[in-house]
């Protein structure tokens, strides 16, 4: 009988301690509001010594009047043009913030790219849905936890902005 008792107290014991702490944080608009971004540096594939690289600027604005913009900034690659934007594409949107989450309404999308469609291309999303992400922000880093679909199941992802105004 004390042998049960004492695996019972020790799995107790373990399962508290193993269980993640809950952090209750009520972000509002404000901690948002402002522009962050994020570069990532992606390889466009092998040539004859070996990869390309080319700069994607991605900047996301949050306004105080609940209006979103996120612009996606395609720049040469890093051996011919590095400084000239070869393509981009601009979402606005409204959002809100609820706890720890953001929500987003993609409204529209407007995008050209230089050599395939160097003329804009605006979308119109009329049926939009909201789509969420739990965030935290520590020492002007954005961090955005979300699900991405690559390939065939969802994984948990996550992408880091720093605040720049």
């Amino acid at each position: 009988m004390e042998a049960k008792i004492f695996f019972v107290v020790l799995t107790c014991i373990v399962l508290l301690y193993s269980c993640e702490k809950i952090i209750d944080v009520d972000y509002q608009e404000e901690d948002l509001t402002g522009e962050w971004r994020h570069t990532d540096i992606i390889p466009s594939g092998p040539y004859e010594i070996g990869y390309k690289y080319f700069d994607v600027v991605s900047t996301i604005s949050f306004e105080t009047d609940a209006k979103y913009a996120l612009e996606i900034d395609y720049y040469g690659f890093k051996d011919e043009n590095p400084n000239e934007i070869i393509g981009s594409s601009k979402t606005l949107g409204n959002y809100q913030v609820r706890a720890d989450s953001v929500f987003i309404k993609s409204l529209q999308n407007t995008s050209w790219e230089k050599e395939f469609n160097p003329e804009p291309y605006t979308v119109l999303y009329e049926d939009a849905k909201s789509s969420g992400s739990r965030f935290e922000i520590n020492d002007n880093i954005l961090t955005l936890y979300y699900i991405s679909y690559p390939a065939d199941a969802p994984v948990q992802t996550q992408m880091s902005y720093e605040r720049v105004d």
